[in-house]
């Protein structure tokens, strides 16, 4: 992984918590799963543990909240299709916006 493609991002966790943590991910992953991973990985060592009471998680959804702008919408969620086109923009704006995320249910 080269530094040069690293991407500070805003992580909070979304829910009861007020979880959250500044990570580094590489603008070229290759899916929303190995985007995911990254997340939860940094986010691990902060999750509550009635998070976890039921077994271990994973990130199901991510969401970009975007710094007011005119040419912005508000959000964007992160999917498979846009997740690099994403970090690429997020790279650009240089660290201002925040990426919402869910964990997966346990039943």
């Amino acid at each position: 992984m080269s530094t040069d493609t690293l991407v500070p991002i805003l992580i909070y966790l979304t829910g009861e918590t007020r979880t959250n943590d500044v990570v580094l991910v590489d603008e070229n992953v290759s899916s929303f799963e190995e985007f995911a991973a990254c997340l939860y990985q940094s986010l691990r060592p902060k999750i509550p543990e009635y998070y976890l009471e039921s077994g271990e998680r994973s990130i199901t959804q991510a969401f970009v909240t975007w710094q007011p702008s005119d040419i912005f919408p508000q959000e964007t969620e992160i999917v498979e299709g846009n997740v690099r086109a994403v970090l690429r923009l997020l790279a650009a704006r240089r660290g201002v916006d925040t990426v919402r995320v869910w964990l997966n249910e346990i039943d």
